[in-house]
């Protein structure tokens, strides 16, 4: 089952594959709340052992979040600050020279984001870092290197995203004429989002869309989002009333026990997946463009190893049979691939087997 019989698009069947497979390099240039991007940090959250051990376990590719407040000079856009750009240079060359293809994904805290789709001039700023930073990392094989316009816009008009999103990726295309650009959708740039998106004439743009649905499951026991998130645990999956009565009993919060109900009743398996990325392969088909899903995973930290692993597979099974690439959220994070319980990194076997990787 795969989408995309006659694609219009520049992009080729080769550098599309190294889309295949990959992982999110979270906080490390991006989400770095503790250390604020420190160079220490940079140069030791992760090094080259962390992205040896990804190249061996068979990604295709890692995405790279960056917060672009480590090189943005609002008054200076086309300035990029010198000392974090060679940190940049240094772990993009690493990542390459392990043959990881890269997403550059520019990825800023919400704050940001609120500003700039409040100020039509930081939108002009903004588009002139990334013809700069293009053109910086426009010096790379284009075959190795993709660059992602914005993760998870969260401004709710899809209309202002749109034109947004076309004067970035306008900017972007300048300093980058032949590299493959990534666009989403607005918001959280989920499914639905997606299918609100038109797509633009540029022939080398690849369209990503997140999916940690149904995010009852995925974000249990989160303490951001969803306020009744917290009071979830150890939710199976698949989903079934019957799966879910005799934890339902035991939740106290009114709305919480509630989603969980929802959940059960809505039955949530691989047929249900399928029916859902389906509607983004539908789009993707009708449009003829490449599709690819650089988020998608379940917090570790009160789900059931075996439950998250039976979501991650069949996510991972469905988003294959659909020809649409995947990165998978992330790397040492809350959603990790690596255990860190003694204080070292080491490979989830459960997880690395869910996602079809070599351990």
């Amino acid at each position: 089952m795969t989408t995309l019989s006659n694609p219009k698009t520049a992009i080729s069947d080769t550098r599309f594959a190294k889309l295949a497979r990959g992982i999110n390099l979270s906080h490390w240039f991006a989400q770095d709340y503790t250390n604020q991007y420190s160079l220490e940090h940079l140069r030791t959250y992760n090094t080259e052992a962390d992205i040896a051990l990804l190249a061996k376990l068979g990604c295709s590719h890692l995405r790279f979040t960056l917060n672009p407040v480590v090189l943005l000079n609002e008054s200076n856009p086309t300035e990029l600050n010198p000392s974090y750009l060679a940190e940049v240079d240094r772990v993009i060359d690493l990542m390459l020279a392990h043959d990881l293809a890269v997403i550059v994904d520019l990825h800023p805290e919400d704050d940001f984001k609120q500003r700039l789709f409040s100020s039509p001039s930081l939108v002009k700023i903004f588009a002139s870092f990334w013809q700069r930073l293009a053109a910086h990392l426009a010096q790379r094989d284009p075959e190795m290197l993709f660059l992602e316009v914005l993760n998870e816009p969260v401004v709710t008009d899809a209309q202002q995203w749109a034109f947004v999103q076309a004067e970035l990726l306008a900017a972007m295309r300048a300093g980058a004429p032949n590299h493959t650009l990534i666009a989403t959708g607005h918001k959280w740039s989920s499914i639905t989002e997606l299918l609100e998106l038109e797509p633009l004439a540029d022939p080398n743009i690849i369209y990503n869309f997140h999916c940690y649905d149904p995010h009852t499951f995925t974000h249990q026991a989160a303490t951001w989002g969803a306020p009744y998130w917290p009071y979830l645990e150890y939710l199976p999956y698949p989903s079934s009333p019957e799966a879910l009565a005799p934890i339902v009993a035991t939740i106290d919060d009114d709305v919480a026990r509630d989603a969980a109900i929802n959940y059960g009743n809505e039955r949530w398996n691989i047929d249900t997946l399928r029916e859902w990325i389906g509607q983004a392969a539908a789009w993707a088909e009708q449009h003829q463009v490449r599709l690819t899903c650089n988020e998608f995973g379940v917090y570790r930290f009160k789900s059931k190893p075996e439950d998250r692993a039976a979501w991650l597979h069949d996510l991972r099974s469905v988003l294959e049979e659909f020809n649409i690439g995947w990165t998978m959220w992330d790397y040492a994070g809350g959603f990790s691939v690596v255990n860190q319980l003694s204080g070292q990194r080491e490979i989830d076997a459960l997880t690395v087997e869910a996602l079809g990787l070599q351990q």
